[in-house]
This record gives C-alpha cells, structure tokens and sequence, in this order.
C-alpha cells in the first residue's frame, strides 16, 4: 500500500469513529482523543488530517449529503415514478440509515444539539430538507397533493414526523428496537393510496377526453 493510500485509509477510520462517537455520544462528549483512540490512530496522526473537531464534523456530514445525493441519483436513474412516492422511499431510507449508517445519525444529531448555536452543524439536515421540499413542490405541481393539502404544509407533516421518530428513538421514549422504517411506512399507507387514485382518476380523464374527442 502506498502511502497516500495509507493516508487515505487513516481518514475515512478518522471519519468513521467520529460519526460512530457522535452519532452515539453528541458533540459536547466527544473529544478529539476519544475520536484517535476509537479509530486506532495517534493523536500526532489525527491532527495530521483534521485540526479541530468542528472540521471533522463537517466532513462528516459532508459524507452523510454524499448518502443522500447517492440515494436520489439511484431512485432518478430507475425512471419516472410519483413525486409523492419518490418522497415515501427517501423517507424510509432515512430512517433506514439511522439505524445503519452512523454519518446520517451524526448529522441529525449535530443537528439537533449544535444546529441553533452555528448552522454549519444543520449542513445534512438542511440538504436533506431541500430535498423534501423539492419532491414535494414536484408532487404539487404534478397534481399528486389534494386539493386542500398546502404543499408547505405536506413538507412540515414529513419533516415533523421523522425528526419526530429520530428523536423519540434516541431520546429513549420509544423502545431503541423499534423499527422505525415500519414506523414510518405507517403514514405512507395513508397518503399513498390517495395519491394512486388521484393518478389513475388523472388517467380516466384523459382517456375519456380523447375518447370525446
């Protein structure tokens, strides 16, 4: 192995234990020393690619937009589907990756612990809404919402609902086994029938208009 890949595989051990330390612990009980003991480097070794923890934090939240940014180009290389859908599976894979991927989870607590006193700690949680505002600013204008349902309003349901369950989950209110993509799937039964009928009585009218025409 060469010593810039040596490099490199140091960093991303770095990255690792401290979205692993801070997914678990938050970011007033996480050291700089505990980060190099949990990945098995010198403390000379993570001063070397990070000076300070709040350059660390960035990065990791850098890496948990990568997650997210993967997730949609996945779901947009897989072709057209409802917005409202496409927000449903972005949904589920959150809370998906709560539970397996700790760069996500570190986000979403920097964010909630740091994310009032300094926005550079909201980094993920701001991408990640963006991108629900985005599907659901889609799904309006494709006709997917109800005519009653305000699309800032149907952003505030899904944005409420999984920092609702992320808390809940780490804070101890619900029991940490629980599983919180069944939980969430929950709400989609709801929505997503209604979004199925309102497509197909879209595509009843349109046939019966070309067949008047």
């Amino acid at each position: 192995m060469t010593r810039q890949a040596r490099a490199e595989q140091t960093r991303l051990l770095l990255l690792d234990a401290a979205a692993v330390l801070l997914h678990r612990d938050g970011y007033a009980a996480t050291s700089m020393v505990d980060i190099a003991r949990e990945a098995g480097v010198t403390k000379g070794g993570l001063y070397f690619h990070f000076s300070s923890k709040d350059e660390i934090c960035d990065e990791v939240q850098e890496a948990a937009v990568a997650v997210l940014r993967a997730h949609v180009a996945r779901a947009a290389a897989r072709g057209p589907a409802p917005h409202l859908r496409r927000l449903a599976e972005l949904s589920r894979a959150l809370m998906g990756w709560l539970h397996s991927d700790a760069k996500v989870g570190a986000g979403f607590r920097l964010a909630r612990e740091m994310g009032s006193k300094d926005p550079r700690f909201a980094a993920f949680t701001r991408a990640w809404l963006q991108q629900v505002r985005g599907h659901v600013a889609a799904a309006h204008a494709a006709g997917e919402l109800g005519a009653r349902v305000r699309p800032e309003t149907a952003a505030l349901l899904v944005v409420v609902t999984c920092l609702g369950l992320e808390t809940a989950a780490a804070g101890g209110t619900i029991p940490p086994e629980t599983d919180l993509v069944r939980a969430l799937a929950e709400l989609w039964r709801v929505i997503e029938p209604a979004e199925t009928a309102q497509a197909q009585s879209r595509t009843g009218a349109r046939a019966h208009g070309s067949a008047g025409r």
